[in-house]
């Protein structure tokens, strides 16, 4: 491995669901892809159903990102995006209902724009990620992701507002050519390597942070490819890295991972598309426990959104 970043990726292969050797991060040290296919061509997967199930009105203007929890099954982790608190919302997965809402002590929010969950930095707990990548105007010089421990629901906290003062790890990169508006976050559980997807290039990039990211000084993402669709607006990644889900305003792209491919490989082969009724302003997306995956809208033109769910066949 190159650049900045020497610890081999081999020694932090600790986590697999199916306990297969993890294929080998190919973040540094390689050429950019770039994909030509046509989105017309593509086929939809038949997985999933192909009608979503309303779940319950969700009563956040401005929801930008899902992560299904695991500390809390059956609840569902939001956030809101620029010029809101620097909190994160427990919902009901069942209803769509706001249950808490957790300020991150220690946290700004510039422009949170999506959320994921992953493991971390410490073997067997689980992580959330924050994105404060979003920048409309390309105005700004570097970025955030937020890291630190998925909190545990008590009773205590519903319908509270409640000030978590946790153990937090600041990532701060910077693009290596220009300002960038990120709005899908993904995290690799193989790897921990992060994945950062653009919304506002011709064609949306992909860019690397490979793990360990630095939390002492800054870090350089990695421009590791370009694909053939825009607009990207949410991702997520399942528990076990083997299926990822990018969306934009649109559709949703789905790619499954083989055994021995990397990250980067696998997102730079030809994706199917999963079912989407499409939303006003869909901006959020995650994978459940049972591999199947919820969206959520941001309001828009006094339209309520619904968390919808698209269920495993």
């Amino acid at each position: 491995m190159k650049s900045c970043f020497f610890l081999p990726l081999f020694a932090y292969f600790l986590f697999s669901c199916n306990e297969n050797e993890s294929p080998d991060s190919d973040v540094e040290g390689s050429l950019p892809f770039k994909t030509d296919y046509k989105i017309s061509d593509l086929e939809v997967s038949g997985f999933f159903e192909n009608s979503a199930q309303p779940k319950g009105k969700v009563s956040l203007k401005e929801g930008s990102g899902l992560a299904y929890s695991r500390q809390n099954p059956g609840f569902v982790w939001t956030l809101q995006d620029k010029g809101n608190k620097n909190s994160i919302y427990l919902l009901d997965a069942n209803n769509g209902e706001i249950i808490s809402e957790y300020e991150i002590k220690g946290t700004k929010n510039r422009d949170w724009e999506d959320i994921e969950i992953s493991i971390g930095p410490e073997f067997g707990k689980n992580y959330l990620y924050i994105g404060d990548t979003g920048d409309n105007n390309l105005e700004y010089e570097d970025y955030t992701i937020y890291r630190f421990e998925e909190p545990k629901f008590e009773e205590s906290h519903r319908f509270q507002y409640v000030t978590l003062d946790v153990p937090l790890e600041t990532i701060v990169f910077e693009y290596p050519d220009k300002s960038r508006d990120v709005e899908a976050l993904l995290v690799d559980p193989l790897t921990k390597d992060i994945f950062l997807v653009t919304k506002r290039d011709v064609f949306s990039l992909l860019y690397s942070l490979p793990f360990p990211q630095k939390i002492d000084q800054k870090n350089l993402a990695i421009h590791s490819g370009t694909f053939s669709f825009r607009i990207a607006t949410a991702g997520t990644v399942s528990e076990d890295g083997k299926e990822v889900l990018i969306k934009t305003y649109d559709r949703i792209f789905y790619w499954v991972r083989e055994s021995d491919q990397s990250f980067v490989d696998l997102i730079a082969t030809l994706p199917s598309l999963v079912p989407y009724e499409k939303e006003v302003q869909g901006e959020s997306i995650c994978f459940d426990d049972k591999r199947g995956y919820f969206t959520l809208s941001e309001w828009s033109d006094g339209v309520i959104p619904e968390l919808n769910y698209y269920k495993r066949k």
